[in-house]
């Protein structure tokens, strides 16, 4: 008996610092060297009440956006970056009068004209588990493929959409335990840190 212990004991700090750290060191960074402009167009893709907190955040932080969820290529003219909220909502996309199509559409547009003007776009995605499946899955792709960096609420990367699409494209993802801390990475990236 006091030689397994022992042994426990001897393992335990191998096993404690193999999970730990290959949990930071599997943990992205933050690209120091991307920094994005003021003031930025707030938009969803999707339609889901998400935007409204990140709206909060924005506002807490004192990054400059003009906000608009039905955002198009016309409202890019007077901002230096996008930053698109993901996920679907039929709720969201029925009160403004659209479906997932026609959402998606919209969305494809943004984007284009935003690469078009090289102007950076933020993914996020704070709705965790709950703000999965095959309707926010659709604009996921679509956002993804396009962002210069991407926020993302860890539990909604458990089927790693998102880490595999950020390494397939090679774009900056900063994974976050709850929507509070999407601030940081917004302060890093738009140059409000203290």
């Amino acid at each position: 008996m006091i030689i397994r212990f022992s042994t426990a004991l001897t393992l335990l700090p191998a096993f404690f610092f193999s999970f730990f750290l290959g949990e930071i060191s599997a943990q992205p960074k933050i690209d120091a060297k991307l920094q994005l402009q003021e003031p930025a167009l707030l938009t969803s893709a999707g339609q889901s009440a998400d935007t409204q907190m990140v709206k909060v955040l924005l506002d807490r932080n004192k990054i400059a956006y003009r906000f608009n969820l039905m955002g198009g290529p016309d409202d890019l003219k007077a901002v230096k970056s996008l930053i698109i909220v993901i996920g679907g909502s039929t709720k969201g996309m029925g009160a403004a009068g659209i479906d997932a199509d026609k959402e998606a559409a919209r969305v494809q547009r943004l984007l284009a004209k935003a690469k078009e003007l090289k102007i950076p776009v933020v993914g996020m995605h704070i709705g965790g588990k709950a703000r999965r499946g095959d309707l926010s899955d659709r604009f996921i792709n679509l956002v993804v493929a396009s962002s210069s960096f991407l926020i993302v609420v860890k539990e909604g990367d458990s089927d790693q959409l998102f880490s595999r699409g950020a390494a397939k494209q090679n774009i900056p993802l900063s994974f976050i335990n709850r929507i509070s801390e999407a601030q940081e990475p917004l302060k890093s990236i738009y140059g409000k840190q203290p």
